[in-house]
């Protein structure tokens, strides 16, 4: 036999339903977009600013060669 009142827990459960979809109803203005402001520089660390651009000199003509090999062989190819 069916009660004729809810009980309290059902009457609790459905208040909190309500305010939470009320809180997701309204219509609250969107936050301002976020204006980024520019990177600064910083200086690099001492360990960076000591490389010896010397010391990769035979291996940067190797690959600048290899690079030119390529375009040759390249240019002989069809595109599709």
């Amino acid at each position: 036999m069916p009660s004729s009142k809810p009980s309290a827990p059902w009457k609790l459960a459905a208040l909190a339903m309500l305010l939470a979809l009320s809180a997701c109803a309204s219509s609250s203005p969107p936050p301002p977009p976020v204006i980024a402001s520019r990177p600064v520089a910083t200086p690099l660390p001492v360990s960076v600013s000591q490389i010896d651009p010397k010391s990769s000199q035979p291996l940067l003509l190797r690959v600048e060669s290899y690079l030119q090999k390529l375009d040759v062989l390249s240019r002989g190819e069809t595109p599709k």
